[in-house]
């Protein structure tokens, strides 16, 4: 409904599917936001296989991952070997931009921005 009140519908797609199922959308999109990615429905031995799918589709230089929470704790207790500083930098956000008294902060502290390179 949100893209289509802002007339986002020639630039947004949203899909619901397994992301491991996604390899050439994930290799040719310009931004990929996760929220609360794997841990609450796949186990750790299917969070690590998605995670190795995921590092080895998201490459398109200077694309953006975003996630919630942060790529160090979805991946922290996986058996797995992706080391995130060859594949992402992560991008300061400002979390002071919202100065209504009753944003909840520590939320807001769970989004995390990365920039493929």
């Amino acid at each position: 409904m949100i893209i289509k009140k802002y007339q986002f519908t020639d630039r947004v797609k949203v899909l619901h599917a397994d992301i491991c199922t996604q390899g050439s959308l994930l290799q040719n999109a310009d931004v990929v936001i996760m929220n609360n990615v794997f841990e609450y429905f796949l186990d750790e031995a299917e969070q690590a296989r998605a995670w190795e799918y995921i590092s080895h589709n998201i490459r398109k230089q200077g694309s953006l991952l975003l996630t919630v929470p942060s790529l160090e704790e979805s991946l922290s207790g996986l058996q797995i070997n992706i080391q995130l500083s060859p594949w992402v930098e992560e991008v300061p956000l400002n979390y002071d931009v919202f100065p209504e008294k009753d944003i909840d902060r520590e939320a807001l502290e769970q989004i995390h921005l990365y920039k493929i390179l």
